[in-house]
């Protein structure tokens, strides 16, 4: 299982962006966004303009929160396959 940060806009709700949270800053992300050691951590978790700053600061990205809502998300990448693209 991997997480990562979903950008969503805020006028149509649609899905505009996610970054991927590196393993070793995963502990420090989940604190930051509020998990609770109860949380299986498989849900959508929204994160308020100061837990957003705080984490894009950490990832270094730029977050506009007045255009996207920001969430920590789980996504589990598809299995393999087994199939390959023509060359």
């Amino acid at each position: 299982m991997i997480y990562r940060v979903v950008t969503y806009d805020r006028k149509t709700e649609q899905m505009r962006g996610n970054l991927r949270i590196p393993p070793n800053m995963l502990a420090e992300i989940k604190r930051m966004a509020g998990f609770q050691p109860q949380d299986d951590g498989l849900g959508e978790y929204p994160l308020n303009e100061e837990q957003t700053r705080d984490i894009a600061q950490i990832l270094g990205f730029r977050p506009e929160p007045d255009r996207f809502s920001y969430y920590v998300e789980p996504y589990e990448p598809p299995a393999d396959d087994g199939l390959k693209a023509a060359a």
